[in-house]
């Protein structure tokens, strides 16, 4: 059994950074869609997006958001669009 993770491994953790890449690339161009000014972490794939009502903190992978003042919290893209 030991044998078959040691083969494995390489295979899920290249897969993991190609969903990971293409996740943070599909963020990226929907946040640009916002409108807002937004600044981009490409290490961890986190966005911060300053929008009228305070600074959100988006993290590309998980789709989850957080206002930083009030820590009013969501997940995707449509529901941040719908809370502002």
């Amino acid at each position: 059994m030991g044998e078959y993770w040691r083969d494995v491994k390489p295979f899920l953790k290249e897969r993991r950074q190609r969903h990971v890449e293409k996740m943070g690339t599909n963020a990226s161009r929907n946040i640009t869609k916002l409108g807002f000014p937004f600044t981009e972490y490409p290490e961890n794939k986190q966005f911060t997006i300053e929008t009228p009502k305070g600074i959100v903190d988006y993290w590309g992978t998980t789709g989850t958001w957080i206002f930083r003042k009030s820590r009013k919290r969501g997940k995707g893209l449509h529901s941040l669009k719908k809370c502002l």
